[in-house]
């Protein structure tokens, strides 16, 4: 019974613990006879070498920036962030939400984890049991122990399609939960027509920081102002500073949106601001005035703009994908100003699905986030990974009893062994101070 136990229940250092049963293996059996198993489980097996490849233009291309002219300025600016940021796991990496990381995790664990025991089933592979992974109490994923020595005197073509299932569901998971995000964003749009205030006491805007006159007549930040002395605009450098309509001095009455009221702020003075700009090349100085509302603000249309360009960037920038929300400022460049969904900005949206909006948005993100990054990972040819097993019996598939087992090992292991030096240098390079 101990002996039973101990195989059944197993602790690394009390803070992982993997818990054994055998209680779901009919569930398996009986979604391993559905007809769609098989052949989408050669689907799925043709969509590993997909994922090896944008795990390896991505590293290539790391690779070749760092070596090119800027690539030590690159290296310096990637110092700036904690080296934990590469790892996967909430609480670790300092950009992965708790949370929303954790159901990441747990879901894309799990599906691909019994998707390689569904495979199996439907193979007429053994599953000797399935399992829940526990960090400390928290259960972080799930397992399934596949028969290794069947999988391994199994037909390659077999074997390859259950190594390729937990590949190719994370992607498929993954995407679908990309689609529906970007389905909900574009559903977004902005609160009302204007220029909604993301600052208006203590603030710089637009390079000043003077007493604010709108802060002075509480106006705060989640307005929007509508229209000033009734002249309707929804951005405030063009109604300040290009417009012409408004002076410094000038008492206004400024027209605002708030939560769903219109208000109109009586009897505002505008302050004055004074801009001197030098040509360089001819050396004339050239002093304005404007006046001056005292609010930094994001017009309508950048706030449009966000959306369109979240919901349109698989066509020309699909890094808004891969870089979580809550990324920070790295060189010019936020994310976080350009993600709808963001806590900076989602505040300033009609949501399609109210307040939930947010977490189903999120949940949607880090789910994809966590499923794409394991796929492209497992696809590796490296000896823990699935990329890595399925070399091996590609290669003896391939060889046709040319090519024995340990031949075939020897082979990917030199291939892991110089995937895992190209990793090192990608990443670890950095910090390492290779570049």
């Amino acid at each position: 019974m101990e002996e039973e136990e101990q195989k059944r229940v197993t602790s690394y250092y009390g803070v992982v613990t993997m818990l054994r049963t055998r209680r779901g293996l009919p569930l398996m059996d009986r979604l391993g006879r559905l007809r769609i198993v098989k052949p989408l489980a050669w689907f799925m097996l043709f969509l590993m070498p997909i994922s090896a490849a944008i795990i390896f233009y991505v590293l290539i291309r790391e690779l070749l920036l760092y070596l090119s002219p800027q690539g030590a300025a690159v290296a310096v600016a990637v110092r700036t962030v904690a080296p934990q940021a590469n790892l996967l796991l909430p609480g670790l990496n300092p950009f992965i939400p708790v949370v929303y990381g954790i159901i990441g995790i747990v879901v894309a664990v799990t599906i691909h984890e019994f998707s390689h025991g569904i495979v199996a089933r439907s193979l007429g592979l053994r599953v000797k049991s399935v399992g829940v992974i526990f960090l400390v109490v928290i259960p972080i994923g799930a397992f399934v122990e596949v028969d290794e020595k069947e999988l391994r005197d199994t037909k390659a073509r077999n074997s390859l399609r259950v190594l390729g299932a937990g590949t190719g569901i994370n992607l498929i998971v993954g995407l679908a939960c990309l689609a529906l995000l970007i389905f909900s964003v574009s559903a977004m749009t902005p609160a009302a027509d204007g220029a909604v205030v993301t600052c208006s006491d203590n603030c710089a805007a637009s390079g000043f920081n003077l007493p604010s006159p709108a802060y002075a007549h509480g106006i705060v930040p989640g307005d929007v102002i509508t229209a000033i002395n009734g002249i309707p605009f929804n951005d405030l450098d063009v109604a300040l500073r290009q417009s012409g309509d408004f002076q410094p001095g000038q008492v206004v009455n400024i027209t605002i949106w708030r939560n769903g009221q219109t208000l109109v702020v009586d009897d505002v003075t505008l302050g004055n601001v004074t801009v001197t700009t030098t040509n360089l090349i001819t050396n004339v100085s050239t002093t304005s005035f404007y006046p001056y509302l005292g609010v930094g603000s994001i017009s309508y249309g950048t706030l449009k703009s966000n959306v369109e360009s979240y919901a349109n960037a698989y066509r020309n920038d699909p890094a808004l994908y891969i870089l979580p929300p809550s990324f920070p400022v790295l060189g010019n460049y936020n994310p976080a100003s350009y993600i709808p969904f963001s806590d900076l900005l989602i505040g300033y949206y009609h949501l399609p699905l109210g307040t939930a909006t947010s977490a189903v948005d999120n949940t949607l993100f880090w789910i994809f986030f966590v499923d794409f990054n394991l796929a492209i990972f497992n696809s590796l040819p490296l000896s823990i990974t699935d990329g890595g097993q399925a070399l091996d019996r590609f290669l003896v598939g391939v060889g046709r009893g040319r090519i024995t087992n340990e031949r075939a090992s020897r082979i990917s292991n030199v291939v892991g062994f110089l995937v895992f030096v190209l990793i090192i240098v990608v990443v670890a390079g950095p910090y390492l101070r290779l570049f």
